[in-house]
């Protein structure tokens, strides 16, 4: 059966040993608690780790207004964007400001984590992560124990770090060593078919 919304909410009031919803438009307390903070943990959760099932590769077209002062170039955040990972290489400097990322390179490629609203395309070690945080942030409304808010904060610090490692073992970027020579020769930087504008 699918992942959704009202079982990710269910998840986490099971854990507050609280009742559970039908859906999130109920009346209850439970489900009125549920939709005043499902969205914005959801959001901070996936802010929290570099999710595999989050990432986003996107080339940006540059702005023609550049920055006032500091950078050469602006670019426009994607709208989907949650958190930028990298603009280009790792090691190319830039800065998030309100929705421009400013930097000094011409032509920007960037990895990013996207806001996934779809309960379907979350992996498991995420939804754990996310009914114990959001169990956190509701206790307090629910339960009115601040003893159970901690609980639960010690559960998703505790789910994170084990989402964190299944996460990170699925996969790694080969780091590419900045190499004039291979520069030179079109293989890596600016103007490489990896990177190129």
């Amino acid at each position: 059966m699918a992942i959704s919304e009202v079982k990710i909410c269910n998840l986490a009031l099971r854990k507050l040993g609280a009742r559970l919803i039908e859906s999130l438009s109920d009346s209850s307390q439970e489900a009125v608690t549920c939709n005043l903070f499902y969205e914005q943990v959801r959001d901070a959760v996936l802010r929290d780790h570099p999710w595999n099932f989050a990432a986003r590769r996107a080339r940006l077209a540059k702005l023609v207004e550049g920055p006032a002062f500091g950078f050469l170039f602006q670019y426009q955040v994607p709208v989907d964007c949650l958190h930028l990972r990298q603009l280009n290489s790792p090691d190319d400097e830039f800065v998030v400001e309100g929705d421009k990322i400013l930097t000094n390179f011409d032509g920007a490629s960037v990895i990013y984590t996207c806001r996934v609203t779809n309960p379907v395309l979350f992996d498991s070690s995420f939804i754990m992560a996310l009914s114990a945080r959001l169990a956190a942030e509701m206790a307090d409304d629910i339960t009115g124990s601040a003893s159970r808010a901690r609980e639960m904060w010690t559960l998703y610090l505790n789910a994170m770090q084990s989402a964190r490692l299944a996460d990170s073992s699925e996969g790694r970027e080969d780091e590419v060593l900045n190499d004039p020579w291979l520069e030179a020769r079109g293989i890596y930087g600016a103007d490489s078919p990896v990177w190129g504008a």
